[in-house]
C-alpha cells in the first residue's frame, strides 16, 4: 500500500504535492479567496473522464483553455 492508502509511492506523493504548493504559490494572495479548492475542482470531473488517462485529460483541457471554451 502506499501513500495514505492509496497506490502513489511516498516519493512520488511527495513531488506532485510540491509541484502543486509550486503552480499555487505563484497565484497572487489576493486572488486566491476567488479560486475554489482543488479538490472541489476535481470532484466536479464527471465520471466519463475516469476512463481517460490524465495526459488524455490534460491534452483536452489545454485544446478547451486555447479555443476558450474553458477559460
Amino acid at each position: 500500500m502506499g501513500f495514505i492508502g492509496t497506490k502513489i509511492t511516498n516519493g512520488d506523493a511527495e513531488v506532485i504535492l510540491t509541484s502543486l504548493v509550486k503552480a499555487y504559490s505563484v497565484i497572487p494572495s489576493e486572488l486566491k479567496q476567488y479560486i475554489p479548492k482543488l479538490e472541489t475542482l476535481l470532484e466536479a470531473i464527471p465520471d466519463e473522464a475516469r476512463k481517460y488517462s490524465l495526459e488524455d485529460i490534460i491534452k483536452l483541457l489545454s485544446w478547451a483553455t486555447d479555443n476558450q471554451i474553458v477559460l
